[in-house]
C-alpha cells in the first residue's frame, strides 16, 4: 500500500491537560513514521496515531508501538 500525503501524526501530551490533539503534516507515510521514530520516547506516553489526508486512521498507537518494539534502533 502507498500512501501519498499529506499525512499527519496525531498525539495528546501527557501534561498540561490540553483536550485537543497536536497535529502535524508530511509529505508521505515514510516522513511520518521517521518522526515516531525519532520521538518515539516521548511519544509512547502521549496516545500517537498516523491519519491520512482525510484525518482516517492509518496507524492506531498500538500498531506504532508494534513497529517500534520490533525496530532494534528504537529506544524504550
Amino acid at each position: 500500500m502507498t500512501v501519498t500525503g499529506p499525512v499527519f501524526l496525531r498525539w495528546r501530551p501527557a501534561a498540561g491537560g490540553s483536550a485537543a490533539p497536536n497535529m502535524e503534516r508530511f509529505d508521505d507515510l515514510d516522513a511520518a513514521l521517521d518522526a515516531v521514530e525519532a520521538r518515539w520516547e516521548t511519544l509512547q506516553h502521549e496516545a500517537p496515531q498516523v491519519l491520512d489526508g482525510r484525518k482516517v486512521l492509518l496507524a492506531s498507537t498500538e500498531e506504532l508501538r508494534a513497529m517500534m518494539d520490533e525496530d532494534p534502533q528504537a529506544e524504550d
